[in-house]
């Protein structure tokens, strides 16, 4: 079976507090970008289970990728571990989506495993369930079960729909890692100045309040993104970090 894993920009991103745990209580817009997608083949296999990337034509073996950033193989973990699967399963991504972009590939990927899995066993797992296998993987995961935009609370895995925005009202660009902020999300959330963050929570609001009338104008004018303190230098007029990643987005 196929199953497609979409990318997201954060439209606003609030860093609220560190919490004494070490994680980062935000609130966040996610959106759903369908035009920028991984397509992930997902199909029981007789040897053993198996998760590849494809980079074009070019296969990257998973053992490439750092454990921690395999959030696919997690994804595929947790699903027979918690239902008793012992099939073996094999799962290949075919990846447009860079990988520490900022744009949720690996996020995605994961979410995408997760309704994969629940299809090909036949186990029409409900949305609630599905956001509950989510949180353990990762805190982008849940969002990528629901999709197109949503509130993120919490750490961000606490999702709140919102109404969809026509992709003919707010059409974006996106930049893969085109600004100087190089850092996974782990680093550049521990070199943030938390005095510096937080100050737009009033922009959100109204970038809520466009979502639900269908304002793009109070839409545009009102994006944010607290990661954008960590750069030295300006971003273009418009453009805005896509998450905690490198990647930039303009809505046009």
């Amino acid at each position: 079976m196929q199953i497609t894993a979409y990318a997201k920009v954060n439209l606003c991103l609030d860093i609220l507090e560190k919490t004494p745990n070490g994680y980062h209580e935000i609130r966040t817009i996610f959106h759903e970008i369908k035009n920028f997608k991984d397509i992930l083949e997902i199909n029981k296999t007789k040897l053993s289970d198996e998760v590849s990337i494809a980079h074009d034509l070019k296969k990257t073996p998973v053992q490439n990728i750092k454990p921690s950033e395999n959030l696919a193989k997690k994804a595929l973990d947790l699903f027979k571990k918690t239902f008793n699967i012992k099939d073996f399963v094999s799962i290949k991504i075919h990846k447009n989506i860079p990988i520490s972009s900022g744009l949720g590939g690996a996020s995605s990927d994961a979410a995408a495993v997760l309704k994969g899995l629940s299809e090909l066993f036949k186990l029409n797992l409900s949305e609630k369930r599905l956001l509950y296998l989510a949180e353990q993987i990762g805190m982008d995961v849940p969002f990528f079960i629901v999709g197109e935009t949503a509130l993120g609370t919490h750490f961000g895995e606490k999702i709140t729909k919102l109404p969809n925005i026509n992709p003919e009202l707010l059409k974006i660009k996106i930049f893969p890692k085109s600004s100087e902020l190089k850092e996974k999300t782990r680093s550049a959330y521990e070199n943030l100045d938390i005095s510096k963050c937080g100050k737009n929570k009033a922009k959100t609001e109204l970038v809520l309040k466009g979502i639900e009338s269908g304002d793009k104008n109070l839409i545009i004018k009102n994006l944010h993104n607290d990661f954008e303190t960590l750069l030295e230098k300006p971003l273009p007029e418009g453009a805005h970090l896509s998450g905690s990643g490198p990647s930039l987005f303009l809505c046009i």
